[in-house]
């Protein structure tokens, strides 16, 4: 982990998506977990990854046993193994909204002087807040989309779509260390229709376990691809092609 809590201030946890600044800004807000960064006092914020679940509790002691803490990366960050609140998330989700967490996300535990705070989410990114403005988006998140102006390759599907592959400014180096936290984007897919242009499709890597795996998304949709290893966007073009295929289908059947 890049930062240590500090061992005795409190932590502040923020959950929800109500902006408190304007009304107009609801979509900007994020839960977020503030901590007092160890001898430094800036303001550390850890933000989720597919955040499904959330809660905060008193205590100075771990509320679970040590077998089933596992130490992950720094002296207040941990995960717990054969989590019974996992699986009961699993089940209410699997139940209500086919989602099947335990392939996905991880309980995660913040272990503070004398309060704990627990998450239930696919990963974690750790970064410094501004104290002026802590609420304020993240400049820079490995889950934001690539700015436009990121540049890119221009192609032509044989139906004659327009669309923009982008790569990550990052060194690989680094995008396979903070795998280890959250996913991290490698390449994005960008269709031009009728004057827009936005993500269509991107392709992330996420370590878990050590094992590296690669994945081709939708936005809203989600995963329709994956391999293990470190991926070329050619890895995932039998996919990206037959999406191409559907959407030039669906925009002939209305007519454009």
């Amino acid at each position: 982990m890049p930062w240590t809590a500090d061992s005795v201030a409190p932590p502040r946890l923020v959950y929800g998506g109500l902006d408190l600044s304007s009304p107009e800004r609801a979509d900007q807000a994020y839960a977020a977990l503030y901590f007092e960064v160890e001898g430094s006092g800036e303001l550390g914020r850890v933000t989720f990854e597919g955040l499904d679940a959330v809660r905060g509790s008193r205590g100075e002691h771990l509320p679970f046993d040590t077998n089933v803490v596992r130490f992950t990366a720094g002296d207040w960050v941990f995960v717990v193994d054969g989590s019974a609140w996992l699986r009961e998330r699993r089940d209410y989700e699997r139940r209500h909204y086919e989602t099947p967490l335990l392939d996905s996300h991880r309980h995660y535990l913040f272990v503070f002087h004398d309060e704990f705070v627990e998450a239930i989410a696919a990963g974690i990114w750790v970064d410094l807040a501004d104290r002026a403005d802590p609420f304020a988006s993240p400049v820079s998140h490995p889950l934001q989309p690539f700015d436009v102006d990121t540049p890119c390759e221009r192609f032509t599907s044989v139906d004659g779509l327009e669309w923009e592959l982008r790569r990550s400014p990052r060194p690989d180096a680094d995008l396979i260390r903070d795998s280890r936290y959250c996913s991290q984007r490698l390449f994005q897919f960008n269709l031009l229709l009728d004057g827009d242009n936005r993500e269509a499709a991107s392709v992330w890597i996420r370590t878990t376990d050590d094992v590296l795996v690669s994945r081709m998304s939708r936005p809203w949709v989600g995963d329709f691809g994956h391999m293990e290893g470190f991926s070329k966007p050619e890895d995932f073009s039998q996919q990206w092609e037959a999406y191409l295929g559907e959407v030039a289908r669906r925009r002939r059947g209305m007519g454009r």
